[in-house]
């Protein structure tokens, strides 16, 4: 019997102290709370929160299902979240027993705390957008980071190519060397044969015909080398002009190639982060 009032006497006491110091934590707690004192069979003390409230009053009887009448009978500390489809709004209660009566060690009563979920699931909401998003913008990355890669491929497929062509211009010195070689050889083989056409007088008339026309054949395959000669010289210039274009693409290209990958990286890390919101919001 001493048990029981000494158990009663606890939850008096308790009931005292809510009264006067729990309205003060309730006023700087970071969020909506609300709090609730019972014996083994009726709630004592209520005090809501500014959204987070029930229906009850002093005086009013503990429901026969819930975490309260599970704390105690079971005599432990009990946790349930409350679905806003109960009483307009989600909350978390925890219930604890205190005391004990009539010497069983049953609880003598149980003190409950109201924790509003808005903030919760607000919280879990924007960790849930948060971890979406950056998985959209890791796949993104991820994706630009691939083609920026390729495209630094094609890149270099494309110098070697610029070079290639150049290396095979080169040749083309050796081919306009032997054309201007004719050209020259021609022109002296037509001025040799006109000498000897007009040493010919008549008889040689027909030959110097034909060596005007090597003259006019050789003067011509000499213009030609020229105009291909710079012909080739501005595609050299241009090749090169090409190749040190394509060098800063490379550059560039790899650049963001390695900026897409911290980027995805960062993005691992914050999809990391929403997980750890969601854990904590849980706790909440």
């Amino acid at each position: 019997m001493n048990e029981a009032i000494s158990g009663r006497e606890e939850v008096e006491r308790l009931k005292q102290a809510f009264d006067l110091v729990l309205p003060i934590v309730q006023e700087i707690f970071p969020i909506d709370v609300m709090f609730a004192l019972t014996d083994d069979e009726r709630f004592l003390t209520y005090l809501p929160g500014e959204e987070v409230k029930v229906p009850i009053e002093p005086g009013a009887a503990i429901p026969s299902k819930g975490g309260i009448r599970q704390a105690l009978e079971e005599g432990r500390t009990v946790s349930a979240n409350v679905g806003a489809e109960v009483y307009g709004m989600a909350f978390k209660s925890v219930s604890k027993p205190i005391g004990t009566r009539q010497g069983n060690g049953r609880p003598a009563g149980v003190l409950t705390l109201g924790i509003n979920l808005r903030h919760q699931q607000a919280l879990e909401g924007a960790a849930e957008n948060l971890a979406l998003s950056s998985e959209e913008v890791r796949s993104a990355t991820n994706e630009i980071a691939g083609t920026a890669t390729e495209l630094a491929a094609e890149i270099a497929e494309l110098q070697e190519l610029g070079r290639s062509v150049v290396t095979e211009l080169k040749k083309t010195d050796e081919i306009l060397s032997f054309i201007r070689e004719v050209s020259e050889n021609s022109t002296l083989l037509g001025i040799n044969a006109s000498i000897e056409a007009a040493h010919a007088g008549d008889h040689g008339r027909g030959f110097g015909v034909v060596a005007s026309e090597i003259r006019k054949m050789a003067e011509s395959s000499a213009s030609s080398a020229r105009e291909i000669e710079t012909i080739l010289k501005t595609i050299r210039t241009r090749i090169g002009r090409l190749d040190d274009t394509l060098e800063r693409c490379s550059s560039q290209s790899e650049q963001q190639a390695a900026a897409t990958e911290e980027i995805a990286a960062s993005m691992e890390q914050f999809t990391t982060s929403a997980t750890e919101i969601r854990q904590i919001a849980k706790v909440l």
